[in-house]
């Protein structure tokens, strides 16, 4: 989630191009600077209440028209995506994301005190909040769609964009970025913005910038760096208003401050020693690291072998500054899209980030989630793909960290102790064989390898259960079939998570699942082109489980709460939308306008915590299955695969808030005919750009029925009686408020 770098005083030094210069050229750009801008830079782009939906509703529109326009101009842009992140940046994100929470704060005060224009703008200022890399798969998607190739860079794009123009490589004729490019080797030129309508592009040269400056390479480098980047912390003198009257600072500051100091860093530190000390008094050394890292970024090669620049003057400490070495075939994964930057960062940087939400509220019920229930499953997925690693990284303990408490420090994996579960998953996982497609189709002749719901349903019956177990003659060896490795994916995932047992039968859990998932089958028959229904019902039951998909009125924001009925209408309300918020209001390539809630923002922020581990854990399935050579290694289909895979979906609240709205609002309409006409009418006052909210509240209603079916035959195993008892009285609540055929037909 880095936040924007941006000195102003670069601004003055651009020049503008005639796009034209372009043309039958290719561009490597870098993918989150250009998501950036598409945010927060271009005017009919802009989505104000980003950060207070948590999420966008019309961004693939939207890059699908930039795209166009680089099409148009027969420009080729060769988008670099961020891997892992730099050693010192999630705690350099943790610090602004801090910062800008509370200015999120400020803009729920003026929305809770009715002033919604103030509230929109003060929304707007904080779109650096939202973590840019959530949406890599749909821009991935896109440009898979477009044969249009793209690369995951080892750590920060920055630096792979460097090599490329570095080396001159046929690639790339030019280079898009943000400012950070500069640190780097690069021959001279950045593209920092193209305006297609006036069919311009503003550029800015760095040999001109050093010039302007009068300072040298090394000079500007530091002078850089104490401005602050995505990896270190501004010069904390640079941000004292009595030292450097004009705020914000830029990098002249840096140079004059280097100037009174011989040009020397250290110096310059040892002069404002008091309040470094005072206010980051690691900074120096923070400083050195990153000077370190950019001197000795990592790369892939136009050979494809990942590489370490200058590597003969690397220091014994490298891992100090670069962090800890992966074997190349993980950097390997990334690259191809089997795998994201999270599992590995873990490793490479041996801790576990909690980075700031959108929210901003660090409830109990928060805290208890990222600091213990989620700890377990961060265990698992790094345990099974640590067993594979170098024996030194074994033996390295993963410590964790919060972002709403600097001084907790709690330990992921301990090898010294043993693990917080003693089930053996690699045991669990070898059980699992491959099943002949033809075995499979007749006993269920309509399976869909990777659906979720035909992995689950297909262990209800005894003969197919045997056929799953390994033998000498089906283990997985090998294979390379994409249909089988994501269905034996999902069949792990499900043993490790308690949903099959070790006989593969379905747990209590597992036949909840099931039930749930058959009780929304005719829904998803109906409505085939609304995506991750059933992946939705998963994520649904692991929040059951973490005691967190409920009713309970204990919320962030008292104003936000259903307005009408008793507490009972209210608790039953709140569990309604926040299952609501599992699922995705279709919405027009405009910006949101309807009304918002802090509370289901907060909902949001746990679903997304419980989504991220849950990932991690899949696709540390999945890599396990690779680097045991369970896979064939050697194909073109990586990136579909792992994305055909759970727990990418993240939808925003604006289905939650518009099932919260619609039924808080419609509480004394009864009659068929007064609810065919309330339906009618609710989306042009309340959600105006929605494109099909009859039916989007459809899928909701029978989701959550869908949900309590499955969670009625646990028959209180699993659930406490208070829970099942809420999820009862909710159902209740629904029945007479609902359409018989909530579409109004």
């Amino acid at each position: 989630m880095p936040v924007n770098f941006e000195d102003p005083w670069f601004k003055a030094q651009e020049v503008s191009y005639n796009v034209s210069e372009l043309q039958d050229c290719a561009v490597a750009v870098d993918a989150s600077y250009f998501l950036r801008q598409l945010l927060e830079q271009a005017e009919n782009y802009n989505e104000p209440l980003l950060t207070a939906l948590g999420g966008l509703t019309g961004i693939q529109a939207r890059i699908q028209v930039e795209l166009d326009n680089w099409l148009r101009n027969r420009t080729t842009p060769f988008f670099i995506f961020d891997g892992q992140p730099m050693v010192g940046q999630d705690e350099v994100t943790t610090k602004q994301g801090r910062e800008i929470q509370k200015q999120t704060g400020v803009a729920w005060k003026l929305y809770s005190e009715g002033q919604a224009e103030a509230a929109v703008a003060a929304f707007g200022e904080c779109a650096s909040l939202y973590n840019i890399q959530a949406l890599y798969p749909m821009l991935q998607d896109e440009l898979r769609l477009r044969k249009l190739h793209f690369l995951v860079a080892p750590f920060n794009a920055a630096a792979q964009i460097a090599y490329l123009d570095m080396i001159d490589s046929d690639q790339c004729g030019g280079i898009m970025g943000p400012l950070e490019l500069m640190l780097y080797p690069i021959q001279d030129c950045v593209i920092r913005s193209i305006e297609w309508t006036s069919n311009t592009c503003a550029a800015i040269s760095k040999k001109n910038v050093m010039k302007v400056l009068n300072v040298s390479e090394p000079h500007f480098i530091d002078a850089f760096l104490m401005t602050g980047t995505p990896f270190l912390p501004p010069f904390p003198p640079l941000t004292d208003p009595t030292l450097v009257k004009s705020q914000p600072y830029n990098i002249v500051d840096a140079i004059n401050m280097l100037r009174t100091a011989d040009k020397s860093v250290t110096m310059v530190s040892t002069t404002f020693h008091d309040l470094i000390k005072n206010q980051d008094p690691t900074w120096l050394d923070k400083y050195r690291k990153a000077w370190m890292a950019v001197k000795h970024f990592v790369y892939i090669a136009e050979s494809g072998v990942v590489k370490v620049h200058d590597a003969d003057h690397l220091t014994n400490d490298n891992h100090e500054y670069l962090g800890l070495q992966i074997p190349w075939e993980m950097f390997h994964y990334l690259n191809a899209g089997l795998i994201g930057p999270r599992l590995l960062s873990w490793i490479t940087h041996s801790q576990v980030y909690v980075l700031p939400t959108l929210d901003g509220s660090a409830t109990e019920e928060y805290k208890k989630l990222v600091s213990s229930q989620l700890v377990p499953l961060e265990e698992t997925a790094l345990s099974l793909v640590l067993a594979r690693l170098h024996r030194g990284i074994v033996y390295k303990d993963i410590k964790a960290k919060v972002w709403y408490d600097d001084n907790y420090s709690g330990t992921v994996l301990d090898h010294r102790h043993e693990a917080r579960t003693k089930t053996n998953y690699g045991v669990q996982m070898a059980t699992w064989g491959v099943i002949k497609e033809a075995d499979i189709k007749q006993h269920f002749p309509g399976f869909e390898h990777g659906s979720i719901f035909s992995e689950v349903h297909a262990l209800t019956k005894p003969d197919f259960v045997k056929l799953t177990f390994a033998k000498q003659e089906n283990k997985l060896r090998n294979v390379e079939s994409a249909s089988v490795i994501k269905s034996i994916c999902l069949w792990r995932y499900l043993h490790v998570r308690g949903y099959i047992d070790d006989q593969h039968n379905l747990t209590n859990w597992g036949k909840a699942l099931d039930r749930a998932m058959v009780t929304l089958e005719p829904a998803v028959k109906k409505f085939p082109t609304v995506p991750y229904l059933y992946e939705s019902v998963l994520v649904a039951m692991e929040m059951v489980r973490f005691g967190l998909l409920n009713g309970s009125l204990k919320v962030v924001e008292p104003l936000s709460l259903p307005m009408h009925g008793d507490d009972d209408d209210k608790s039953s309300l709140m569990l309604i939308s926040r299952c609501a918020t599992l699922l995705k209001l279709r919405h027009q390539a405009n910006g949101y306008t309807g009304p918002l809630s802090k509370n289901l923002l907060t909902f949001h922020s746990l679903a997304g915590e419980v989504r991220s581990a849950e990932r991690a854990l899949m696709e540390a399935i999945l890599a396990s299955l690779f680097l045991y050579g369970q896979g064939q290694r050697k194909r073109d289909d990586s990136w579909e695969l792992s994305h055909q895979l759970p727990f990418l979906f993240n939808p925003d609240v604006a289905l939650g808030i518009a099932v919260k709205t619609y039924f808080d609002e419609t509480i004394n309409w009864k009659s068929e005919k007064e609810k065919t006409e309330r339906l009618a009418t609710f989306p042009d006052l309340f959600v105006p750009y929605s494109m099909a909210f009859s039916e989007d509240l459809e899928i909701a209603c029978e989701f959550f029925k869908a949900v309590y079916a499955g969670l009625q035959t646990l028959d209180g195993q699993g659930i406490s009686a208070n829970d099942l008892k809420a999820w009862s009285k909710a159902k209740e609540y629904l029945s007479p408020r609902t359409l018989k055929d909530a579409s109004g037909n």
